[in-house]
């Protein structure tokens, strides 16, 4: 029976597991399926063939390998940034219709899927421009049709306002293959075109279509080879619809200030063209110009033949270097063409890189730092380049030192020049201000040189180099180097204590603020000491026998005489030890103890008085005891900043002149005569009555 119950309870324990677990090994099959998502398709899910498609979605896999396929082809792959995907993708050659858009997580062989609708395109490219009488090929194409299906073409072109003639031509485009794609060319003008007489002679725009609006698109038809030229490059010229024989004369002009710098007569052939060359001169300025052609007789053109060029230079790259081949910045860099006489100008960057347009021929490039010429290449231009301008520049190193050649850092520096830019007969005047590091130095980079400096050096706002601030004519030269000396300054201290008593063999240490250099004096019989120290403010410690006795500031900006008043110095302490009664107690031991090492004892004269001179003040303590009994002491604790009088109260002694005893033990002493008394008294008193 108990065999029994027990296998009941575990089918029950079997079932209840199969019924608690198969809800969770569902969802963990479910989350690795749904993981992989396709979030959003940009622009759209729908699109002709080659729409850039912007894919996002998620992974199962952390930081997973992944492909999107459009069907069976491959459009693009990567790597997850952690389970996010973010990947353009182009739509590949499909047939019209609806195809599996795929997102393959490749780690854990599983994907999404969307439907994406591939619809028909259709194009048509021409050339971007040719000459008049000229013909091109027109590129015209279906992606994205119907597979394996016949398709037409209507093609037109609609010649420039105000014309706006149409000549088209209708054909069999071919049969497309299977993925919806046919391809074909057509030549334009050309005879199969209707009506009869297509034609290219005409400047402007001329619209071509397919299939009427299901794709648009031009080309410009123009006299000229190019609307862009060079100095000294031909131009081809070819035009076409003039009368035969009709002469007319060429002019090319500034199309700012309308100044022509070139005019031919020409003569039309027999069959209305016009074909001719002009080279661009070589001093025409850089800049936009209007190539005309008039008739002088016969009539004008339907549209007449107008075109716009543009005579370009070449993009020139200058780099300015100092004498040290540093890169020199806001530096102004001219191009002056020598045939125009013409001036182009920029200014060179963090990298020392000024970028102009320099025509072709004879330049010459001058580099200027604030107006003043610092160097000059002189070029051919042929061609786009890159060169350097060495400059006349220096770095000029201030180094402060005091007398005895240590370095001073933090030291501020006013630096102002005169300088006489080449466009002015006035002088200029320049300025740097700056502060030296803590190897004592600050550098001006790339200033000018052979010139004069004013140098200006100040700590604590004090000017100290007034004897040696100017520095004339430094040198052309990578690094030119000027000192600076700062002086010293003849400093008296006195030192005198809280009476103004002077205090001899003082000991003074001073430490300048900012850079630390160290002086010690030690004072003589008169409390003084004498020292040269560099200019500059000074931290100050005075110590008598070892013991800080004050600490000041002092400034040693010229020959001075300072006294420091120590007022913690000789101070008088009293002490008066007195007994249990008040009364003073004669031979005492008393010791002050104060600051460091510095202890003081005497001896309690006759009224329990002990004086001490000479004191350092602050906070001290102070031990008393009898004499003989050093195991019985009061001691406190006081600050003294001035002369001070203290009571220290041996409340165990009693003084009986110059004896000192416990006050116990005299207790003792009374309590027994007491009692001596009283028996003595008694035994007089039993003695009396007895007799009687």
């Amino acid at each position: 029976m108990l065999n029994k119950k027990i296998v009941v309870f575990a089918l029950l324990l079997l079932v209840c597991s199969v019924i608690t677990l198969t809800p969770f090994i569902g969802v963990v099959g479910q989350d690795q399926a749904s993981a992989v998502t396709i979030t959003q398709v940009s622009p759209g899910k729908t699109g002709p063939v080659g729409t850039h498609l912007l894919v996002q979605g998620t992974l199962y896999t952390f930081n997973g390998s992944y492909q999107i396929l459009f069907d069976q082809t491959l459009a693009s792959s990567g790597t997850s940034k952690g389970y996010y995907v973010s990947a353009y993708a182009n739509v590949p050659e499909l047939a019209n219709g609806t195809h599996a858009l795929t997102l393959w997580d490749l780690a854990s062989n599983t994907n999404a899927t969307i439907q994406f609708l591939v619809t028909t395109a259709y194009s048509i490219i021409p050339a971007p421009q040719i000459q008049e009488r000229g013909s091109m090929v027109l590129n015209i194409s279906v992606t994205g049709g119907v597979p394996n299906t016949p398709y037409s073409a209507n093609v037109s072109v609609s010649l420039p306002n105000p014309l706006n003639t149409v000549y088209f031509k209708t054909f069999l485009l071919g049969t497309s293959n299977d993925k919806g794609t046919i391809i074909g060319q057509v030549v334009y003008p050309d005879s199969s075109f209707q009506p009869v007489g297509s034609i290219t002679d005409y400047a402007g725009s001329y619209t071509v279509s397919f299939n009427q609006s299901l794709a648009q698109n031009s080309f410009s038809v123009g006299f000229l080879d190019s609307t862009l030229y060079h100095r000294g490059q031909i131009a081809m010229l070819r035009a076409a619809g003039y009368q035969p024989n009709q002469a007319v004369n060429l002019t090319i002009s500034n199309t700012v200030n309308r100044a022509t710098i070139g005019s031919q007569p020409l003569t039309a052939s027999a069959d209305g063209t016009i074909i001719t060359t002009w080279t661009i001169p070589s001093d025409a300025r850089l800049g936009d110009y209007t190539v005309q052609i008039t008739p002088t007789q016969g009539n004008p053109k339907a549209i007449p033949d107008i075109e716009s060029i543009t005579v370009t230079g070449y993009t020139i790259q200058v780099k300015t270097i100092n004498l040290a081949g540093e890169a020199v910045p806001q530096i102004n860099v001219q191009a002056l063409d020598i045939a125009s006489n013409f001036i182009t100008s920029s200014k060179t960057g963090s990298d020392g890189i000024a970028t102009l347009t320099a025509a072709g021929g004879p330049q010459s490039f001058i580099a200027s730092w604030n107006g003043v010429k610092v160097g000059q290449n002189d070029l051919t231009i042929s061609s786009s380049d890159s060169f350097t301008i060495k400059c006349t520049l220096t770095n000029l190193k201030i180094t402060v030192k005091n007398q005895i050649g240590v370095p001073m850092s933090s030291v501020s520096l006013a630096v102002s020049y005169s300088y006489k830019p080449a466009d002015t007969s006035d002088f200029q005047i320049g300025s740097v201000t700056g502060q030296t590091n803590r190897a004592g130095s600050f550098t001006i980079n790339s200033t000018l040189p052979l010139i004069s400096y004013n140098i200006e050096a100040s700590i604590y706002n004090k000017v100290f180099n007034a004897a040696n601030e100017t520095f004339n004519a430094i040198p052309a030269q990578a690094l030119s180097e000027v000192v600076i000396t700062c002086p010293n300054e003849a400093l008296t201290l006195t030192v005198v204590g809280y009476n103004q008593a002077p205090i001899s063999g003082a000991r003074i240490e001073l430490i300048e603020e900012t850079n630390s250099l160290v002086y010690t004096a030690t004072t003589n019989d008169s409390g003084t000491a004498n020292n040269l120290v560099t200019f500059g403010t000074y931290h100050v410690t005075v110590y008598k026998d070892k013991i800080q006795i004050n600490e000041t500031t002092i400034e040693a900006f010229s020959t001075s005489q300072q006294e420091i008043h120590c007022t913690l110095f000789g101070i008088e302490v009293s002490v008066r030890v007195v007994d249990l009664l008040g009364n003073g107690i004669q031979k005492a031991n008393v010791t002050l103890v104060g600051q460091a090492s510095e202890r003081f004892s005497a001896l309690t004269k006759v009224d329990g008085t002990a004086t001490f001179s000479d004191v350092v003040g602050g906070n001290m303590q102070i031990l008393a005891f009898a004499q003989g009994s050093p195991n019985n002491y009061q001691a406190i604790t006081i600050t003294v900043n001035q002369p001070t009088s203290v009571n220290i109260k041996l409340g165990q002694f009693i003084a009986l002149g110059p004896l000192v005893v416990l006050a116990s033990t005299l207790i003792d002493i009374i309590i027994v005569a007491l009692a001596i008394i009283v028996l003595v008294t008694l035994e007089v008193y039993r003695m009396k009555k007895s007799h009687r």
